[in-house]
């Protein structure tokens, strides 16, 4: 672990966290909503949501192993670590929703990273 060189680099350092997990999110979503409506298949949707979830790893380790310069920089570690675990779960979920071809479970996967990936762009945009 290393500190970051200042508040504003740590700042800086949440930002691009948050950006790739909306990123990676929304991918996820789009895959999850094809796949339901039959516009891609099992085995590419299974692919596109795997890659998404394996994804999201490097980033929220990556952010976990900087350490906030100063205390006051403690909560917004914990926020976006929060933010990033929610959305490794959910992509975790819509996985195994794609392999047992559960439409059910993909519909409430995609709205659920949709939703986490607006709250995840707001945060990012408030840090600027």
């Amino acid at each position: 672990m290393a500190p970051a060189l200042d508040s504003g680099a740590f700042q800086h350092n949440a930002i691009g966290a948050l950006d790739s997990a909306v990123s990676t999110s929304r991918v996820a979503a789009l895959a999850l909503d094809a796949r339901v409506d039959e516009r891609i298949t099992a085995a590419y949707a299974d692919t596109v949501v795997t890659e998404a979830e394996e994804a999201i790893g490097p980033v929220e380790a990556s952010f976990g192993t900087v350490d906030p310069p100063d205390p006051a920089l403690d909560q917004l570690r914990r926020e976006v670590l929060d933010q990033l675990g929610t959305t490794g779960d959910l992509l975790a979920e819509a996985r195994i929703a794609v392999r047992r071809g559960d439409s059910h479970a993909m519909r409430t996967v995609a709205s659920e990273l949709r939703r986490t990936a607006d709250t995840m762009d707001q945060h990012a945009e408030a840090l600027q």
